[in-house]
């Protein structure tokens, strides 16, 4: 099975092992693959820094759950 979203580059690092886990986690409750949780989150920081990237084609972030209501 090939991927449609061509990736031209890998990018390795070690991080500690309770962030891995969270990362994990957090892109198991997305519904993402924790690839494209941290492509996603890398690119977002990038931009709130002000670089400028190429348009993002990937695959989009599953809606949000709607917001729980606070018993008034």
């Amino acid at each position: 099975m090939t991927n449609p979203l061509r990736r031209d580059a890998l990018l390795r690092f070690k991080v500690e092992t309770d962030l891995a886990r969270a990362v994990e986690t957090t892109a198991r409750h997305r519904g993402q693959t924790m690839s494209e949780f941290v492509r996603q989150s890398v690119r977002a920081h990038l931009a709130r820094h002000g670089v400028r990237l190429s348009p993002d084609d990937g695959p989009r972030t599953p809606p949000a759950a709607p917001a729980l209501r606070q018993a008034a």
